[in-house]
C-alpha cells in the first residue's frame, strides 16, 4: 500500500498551486457567512417573541421547508443553522464534486495523469492526494467559523458542531465524487453523476420535511447534516454517521481504481451511431443546452411559490 501512495505529498503541493486562488476564496467566504447570517439576524428579529413567530411562519410554508427543513430551535443560532445547514453542505458538496473530478478524472481525460505516472507517482496518489485537499479545505472553513460566531455571542460547543456539520457535507460528497470518478472515462459524467446523486439526496431531505416521513432524513447526508441539531440539543454522534459514509465511499474508491486502466472507466463507453441523429443546429443547441434548460424550468418552478408567498407576507 506504501508504495501505491507514493508522490501524494508532492500532488498535494500541485493542487495547491493550481488552485491557490479558489481554495482560499471559497473557504474565506463560507467561514465568514455563518458569522454574517447571525448578525442579520439579531437585526432583524431583536426579541424572542419575534423570533417565535417567524418560526412558526416557516413551519407552515412548503417551500421553506423543502430547502432548509424545520426550525429545531427559534434562537440566534438555531435560526443560522436553520438558514445556513443544507445551503453550505449543497454549496460545499458541488465544489467538493467539482475539485475532486477536476483533480482525478480530469487529469486522466487530458493524459497528465499518464505523464505524470511515468515518474514516481504511485497508482493511489492522484485520488488520496486529491481527497486530502478537498476535506481539509471542508475542515477548515468548518473549524474557522466558529471564532467569528463565539464572539456574537453563540455557544462555542455549538458553534463548533455547525462548523463541523456544515464541512460534513463536502466531505460526503467528496466521496460520491471519488466513486463516480472511477465509473466512467468521461470527466462530464463523472460529474453529473456525483451532482445527480446530490440532488436525489437533496430530494429525499426535501420529501422527508415536506411530507412527514422523518426516517427517510436518516438516508442522506444532508438529513444528516441537519441532525446534528447544533444550538438545539447538540448531537454530535450523528457526525460519526457522516465519518463511516465517507470512510466507506473512500476505501470503495480506491479498490475500484485498482480494477480498472489508467484514463478508463468501470462503465465501458458505448459507440456512437454510425449517421449523426441530430435535426441540424437547432437539435444540435437543443441537445446541448438540454440539461441547463431543464435545471432552470425545475428551479423557477421550485422557487416561484416561495417568492409568491415572500410578496404576500
Amino acid at each position: 500500500m506504501t508504495g501505491t501512495m507514493t508522490g501524494t505529498g508532492t500532488l498535494i503541493r500541485l493542487i495547491l498551486r493550481r488552485d491557490r486562488v479558489l481554495l482560499p476564496v471559497w473557504i474565506v467566504i463560507t467561514a465568514l457567512l455563518p458569522a454574517s447570517i447571525a448578525s442579520a439576524t439579531t437585526d432583524l428579529y431583536a426579541d424572542q417573541a419575534a423570533r417565535d413567530s417567524f418560526a412558526a411562519a416557516s413551519a407552515s410554508n412548503p417551500a421553506q421547508l423543502a430547502m432548509r427543513g424545520p426550525i429545531y430551535d427559534a434562537s440566534v443560532g438555531g435560526l443560522t443553522a436553520w438558514t445556513l445547514g443544507s445551503s453550505l453542505a449543497l454549496f460545499g458538496g458541488l465544489i467538493s464534486i467539482l475539485l475532486m473530478i477536476r483533480h482525478t478524472r480530469v487529469e486522466e481525460e487530458t493524459g497528465r495523469r499518464e505523464l505524470l505516472a511515468s515518474g514516481v507517482i504511485g497508482r493511489h496518489a492522484p485520488l488520496a492526494a486529491a481527497l486530502a485537499v478537498v476535506l481539509a479545505a471542508n475542515l477548515l472553513h468548518g473549524l474557522l467559523s466558529m471564532p467569528a460566531l463565539v464572539a456574537g455571542g453563540l455557544p462555542a460547543g455549538s458553534s463548533l458542531l455547525f462548523g463541523l456539520s456544515t464541512a460534513a457535507g463536502g466531505w460526503a460528497f467528496a466521496a460520491v465524487a471519488a466513486i463516480t470518478g472511477q465509473l466512467t472515462a468521461s470527466s462530464g459524467t463523472a460529474r453529473g453523476i456525483a451532482i445527480a446523486i446530490g440532488g436525489l439526496l437533496f430530494a429525499l431531505r426535501s420529501l422527508a420535511d415536506t411530507g412527514g416521513i422523518g426516517w427517510l432524513a436518516w438516508l442522506t447526508p444532508f438529513g444528516w447534516v441537519r441532525l446534528t441539531k447544533p444550538y438545539a440539543g447538540d448531537q454530535w454522534w450523528v457526525l460519526g454517521l457522516i465519518a463511516v459514509f465517507v470512510t466507506a465511499l473512500a476505501a470503495a474508491a480506491f479498490a475500484l481504481s485498482t480494477r480498472r486502466d489508467v484514463a478508463g472507466g468501470l462503465i465501458p463507453a458505448r459507440p456512437g451511431p454510425a449517421e449523426g441523429t441530430l435535426p441540424g443546429a437547432f437539435g444540435l443547441a437543443a441537445r446541448l443546452h438540454r440539461g441547463t434548460l431543464a435545471g432552470f424550468a425545475i428551479g423557477f418552478e421550485r422557487w416561484a411559490p416561495c417568492s409568491a408567498w415572500r410578496r404576500a407576507g
